[in-house]
């Protein structure tokens, strides 16, 4: 019985071939299968190491566009609560001004009252107090040998109504100048707690200092720069070395644990930024090519696995077939 595609002359390929005799299709087939199936697992792995790159480059890229939108998003804030501070800097100002005004009129209004009640009072026998002074013109008034009975006692009448109104005004001194006093000192401490230093405008003026920035300062020696910190990791002989040959940039994708930002406002002039900017140009660069490197790894992968599975095709229905005659 005549074997399927045995002496087929389609498969016979001696030319140049040291080995004798020729090769039937299966065999033939079955030789190239294992070839083929030996580039396949050789350009598989290719395509998952370039693909690998290419995710973890894209993983990167996502970072630093996550950080820059975060940095411009947070010097827009940044621009708004300067606008809030000044605004409330300058109404800080209005009632600092305000306060010491209010406080030197009280120091004026607490020394007027407090004259007002010692002039009822004789602190110095050179210079009797009113009350003092309504008490001897009584008695004055009463020594008074040229007139009536009738005419002094209306006289004094009116002394002792003016006498007892004096008594209850000088009765209100204390609670008066208790209060006066407690209203001096509360707004001297209002005073101080706005105006002073350490005071509510001095702490105002620092945090807008600290979101306006200095446009002037270029952040060149800002602590805890990223090169700062893969310089450090540099004496560390135990550490993979970060950094390209010749470059002062860490091996990309770069290790997020030394780029922790610690950055000044406006954030989008500091140093920290222009390296984030930079990076993200390259990671972007670097993404594309990746991205171009693997899907080429990938065509031709998939056109080994097309051939692999073309010839493991063959082989069954070839097997079938042979099996059936």
């Amino acid at each position: 019985m005549t074997k399927f595609m045995i002496n087929n002359a389609c498969c016979y390929d001696n030319g140049g071939n040291d080995e004798p005799g020729t090769k039937d299709c299966l065999d033939k087939w079955k030789e190239q299968l294992e070839k083929v199936s030996n580039q396949y697992t050789e350009s598989s792995a290719r395509t998952s190491k370039h693909k690998e790159e290419y995710v973890n480059s894209l993983n990167w890229e996502g970072k630093l566009k996550n950080w820059d939108t975060i940095i411009k998003k947070s010097d827009e804030k940044s621009k708004t609560i300067v606008k809030e501070l000044e605004f409330f800097l300058e109404q800080t100002k209005n009632v600092c001004e305000n306060s010491k005004g209010a406080t030197s009129a009280l120091e004026k209004l607490a020394g007027l009252i407090k004259s007002i009640f010692d002039s009822f009072f004789t602190y110095d026998q050179n210079k009797e107090g009113l009350k003092e002074k309504i008490t001897n013109f009584k008695k004055m008034v009463e020594c008074l040998n040229s007139v009536s009975d009738e005419d002094k006692i209306e006289v004094i009448k009116c002394i002792e109504t003016y006498e007892q109104k004096m008594i209850l005004v000088c009765d209100m001194q204390d609670a008066i100048l208790s209060h006066l006093l407690e209203t001096l000192k509360q707004a001297n401490l209002l005073s101080e707690s706005i105006c002073g230093n350490g005071g509510l405008e001095d702490k105002l003026q620092a945090i807008l200092d600290d979101f306006k920035g200095d446009d002037g300062m270029d952040c060149e020696h800002e602590d805890h720069h990223p090169s700062e910190a893969m310089a450090s990791d540099a004496h560390d002989d135990t550490k993979e070395d970060r950094r390209m040959p010749g470059e002062g940039y860490p091996k990309y994708p770069c290790n997020d644990r030394l780029v922790k930002p610690k950055p000044k406002f406006p954030i989008n002039s500091s140093k920290y930024y222009r390296e984030i900017e930079k990076g993200l140009k390259r990671a972007v660069e670097k993404t594309k090519d990746l991205e171009e490197i693997w899907v080429a790894s990938k065509k031709e992968s998939d056109k080994i696995l097309s051939h692999k599975t073309s010839l493991t095709e063959a082989i069954k229905a070839a097997e079938a077939a042979e099996s059936g005659k």
